[in-house]
């Protein structure tokens, strides 16, 4: 499903006009093959939120943009990242982007943390950790809105281990050279109960060959 709003995803990339061609071109393939704004529909409209791995900031700009009632803070360990992110503010209020261990930041309780395309980057071990510093976080009546690949169909998913494990190999992805961490949709599941949350799982139809699903999981 790609119900894509070309005003709103103009809007985004024009905040990155002045970065270099090579990231502008990166951005754009993102707008195409990740499905932002499926996922944005599932972001409340206001609250404080907490984009973990946000990159260069697009899918945390395209939920400050959508809705200004959001307060958002986006945060990378790459500072390059971080400060291209950073020259996309302008004077905008509602957004921020700080480069940090999310682990040693100490940061605030909020009402949603979004992670898009990050945790398969990590062993299992470690996405779990992640998911329980994300329940920390919230607060009461809180959500983690989490959007990653599953291992099924195994045509698609040999597509897209495919695609990152030459990412990361290449550099472009920062993660794990070479090695990359899928769950099952099972497997996702149980970690979000594990790490002490209500998990919902959302399909995402698409005719691309990918195996993105989309996971709720409420405090």
């Amino acid at each position: 499903m790609n119900n894509a709003n070309p005003a709103m995803m103009k809007e985004v990339l024009s905040l990155y006009r002045g970065a270099p061609l090579p990231t502008r071109l990166f951005l754009r393939g993102r707008i195409l093959l990740s499905n932002l704004e499926f996922i944005e529909r599932y972001v409340p409209r206001s609250g404080k939120i907490i984009d973990l791995g946000c990159g260069h900031g697009l899918f945390a700009n395209l939920m400050a943009l959508a809705s200004p009632e959001r307060q958002v803070t986006g945060i990378d360990l790459s500072p390059a990242k971080i400060e291209l992110a950073r020259a996309t503010v302008g004077t905008r209020s509602n957004i921020e982007f700080i480069c940090g261990d999310v682990f040693e930041l100490g940061l605030p309780a909020c009402d949603t943390v979004t992670i898009v395309d990050v945790l398969y980057l990590l062993s299992r071990p470690d996405q779990q950790k992640i998911l329980e510093a994300c329940r920390r976080m919230l607060r009461p009546g809180g959500k983690l809105i989490w959007k990653t690949q599953e291992t099924r169909p195994r045509w698609k998913y040999y597509c897209t281990y495919g695609q990152e494990f030459l990412t990361t190999s290449i550099g472009i992805t920062r993660g794990r050279r070479g090695r990359l961490c899928f769950l099952s949709r099972e497997e996702a599941l149980s970690t979000l109960v594990d790490a002490g949350l209500t998990p919902r799982l959302i399909e995402m139809s698409t005719r691309l060959p990918y195996t993105d699903i989309l996971l709720i999981g409420e405090l």
